[in-house]
């Protein structure tokens, strides 16, 4: 064992170098308490208070690799000038109980490092019970191993770190190399066998680094995954043993966070059923809404998903998409499934379409053939509001569906659409339809003459701009509203007949389009 080795294991980074020379590759053969008892590959242990510089040269004489100082004094200037390392031990415990763990080290590294095991789970355990979470957690783990340390979610997201002091000046490039999914090793990638296997891994990072990483593993399966960072070629047994119950521990923390979290889940989900049933009495609503940690001067909104395809993902997973952008955003929410829609109620208007947009926009990524749709209803002032804007919510969601629209649709912005939807079933409407419109919709390129319609429309009647939306040349757009004018007899230089083509556009779009 080399003395970097056995300082290492019994004194993680505690220990202190005075003097220049390098301890890497220094062997260690035994341990002694004076210098007459040297013998080539010894180290001695001796307090500080003993400490002369001539020890430091009969050390040498008689081949011992290193002095070892228990104890505090001031000794930097003349150890430093010692030709063989001079290293200062903690002082938390006494000489013989020091001199008792370096021995044991060096007889039986294999008994020790297990008896170290113990002890680092104790403490890790320890703070875990305290509830003093992740970041205390990764902070312990740093401190014992000298090492910088992550824990990151299933995503990549980071949830706790402690950078040592090596990589300080570096560490934020690490968490961005670290945090992209295609450098997680492969093995990895799928959680359930990572959680099988349970392995730790030693990966090379850029900048001369390597880290070592094992899955998180609650219930058979890596719910995160927590890394230790060093430079390449430098990890031992001590970070092996820190990484693996630091691991265990971790996963106690998540696993009691998922626990709290579901309970709360639960809770939020039957408030949510039973404002919306109107179940509770006012006083009763407002003292279980502000347990849930919302804020009653806040404005709320309802939110509704729902998948739109015929073989839609799970229910599950739109609502883990939605926990995750609430989790990134730290947005106060309610959310709740419920038959194939997700329900969730946000503090303010811009934070409930900002929420929306991003789920929207995830769930493109990950299913671009099935879209999910959203409809939010307006932010109300009072919980007995709520059930309006879950209504009116509902109505944006069916909008969405029909309109085929990828962003969230926010009820007061639907305009004309919130008075088409209750006459829907009115027949004026389909006839009113058919006269502006149905000489268009069953004339070939029907689809071609509605969008140039609607590119009109939506451009304020401007030629270029509606050509730009097109794609096409200012020149053709002219010849197709001309055709259109032609074929329909629509005037559209008449007010009253744009109105009335821009309705019967809107119709069209909500009734579904043939």
């Amino acid at each position: 064992m080399t003395l970097q080795q056995l300082l290492r294991l019994g004194y993680a980074d505690s220990a202190i170098r005075l003097s220049d020379p390098s301890e890497k590759d220094i062997p260690v053969q035994w341990v002694v308490l004076s210098w007459e008892e040297v013998s080539p590959g010894d180290i001695l242990l001796i307090s500080a208070s003993d400490y002369a510089p001539k020890l430091a040269t009969q050390t040498r004489k008689r081949g011992g690799g290193a002095i070892l100082l228990w104890g505090e004094a001031t000794l930097e200037k003349s150890a430093s000038q010692s030709k063989i390392p001079v290293v200062s031990i903690p002082d938390e415990q006494d000489l013989q109980a020091n001199y008792r763990m370096l021995l044991t080290i060096l007889i039986n590294q294999r008994a020790y490092l297990m008896e170290r095991g113990v002890r680092i789970h104790a403490q890790l355990s320890q703070l875990e019970a305290e509830g003093r979470g992740l970041t205390d957690l990764v902070q312990a783990m740093s401190e014992i191993s000298g090492r910088g340390v992550l824990v990151q979610d299933k995503r990549l997201q980071l949830l706790a770190e402690a950078p040592s002091s090596t990589l300080f000046s570096i560490w934020i490039d690490v968490l961005s190399h670290l945090s992209i999914k295609e450098n997680l090793p492969d093995v990895l990638h799928d959680r359930k066998k990572a959680g099988q296997q349970n392995i730790t891994l030693n990966q090379s990072i850029p900048g001369g680094l390597a880290r070592l990483i094992t899955p998180i593993v609650v219930g058979g399966v890596a719910r995160g995954y927590l890394s230790l960072v060093g430079m390449d070629g430098e990890f031992d047994a001590l970070d092996t043993m820190v990484i693996e119950q630091g691991a265990l521990v971790c996963g106690l923390d998540m696993s009691r966070t998922k626990a709290v979290r579901e309970a709360e889940k639960r809770l939020k989900g039957d408030l949510l059923s039973a404002v919306l049933s109107d179940d509770l009495t006012p006083r009763d609503t407002h003292l279980w809404v502000e347990s849930m940690g919302l804020d009653l001067s806040q404005n709320h909104a309802v939110l509704r998903f729902a998948w739109d395809a015929d073989e839609p993902p799970s229910l599950r997973r739109l609502e883990t998409l939605l926990n995750g952008e609430v989790a990134q955003m730290r947005a106060k929410v309610i959310i709740e499934a419920v038959g194939s829609e997700v329900i969730c109620v946000c503090e303010s208007k811009e934070t409930a379409i900002s929420l929306a947009q991003a789920v929207l926009e995830h769930a493109t990524e990950e299913y671009a053939d099935k879209p999910a749709r959203c409809g939010v209803g307006a932010a109300v002032d009072d919980l007995s509001l709520w059930r309006d804007s879950f209504r009116q919510a509902g109505q944006a969601l069916e909008m969405a569906r029909r309109l085929r629209e990828r962003k969230p649709l926010y009820f007061p912005d639907l305009s004309v659409y919130r008075l088409l939807l209750q006459l829907e079933y009115h027949p004026e409407l389909q006839t009113f339809k058919q006269e502006i419109l149905g000489s268009l919709l069953t004339h070939d390129g029907s689809a071609e003459f509605l969008r140039t319609l609607e590119a009109y429309f939506d451009n304020n009647g401007n030629l270029s701009q509606a050509a730009e939306a097109l794609f096409i040349h200012r020149n053709t757009l002219v010849y197709r509203m001309e055709r259109i004018a032609e074929i329909s007899g629509l005037d559209l230089d008449h007010t009253e007949t744009r109105l009335a083509v821009q309705l019967a556009l809107r119709i069209h779009r909500m009734m579904g389009r043939e």
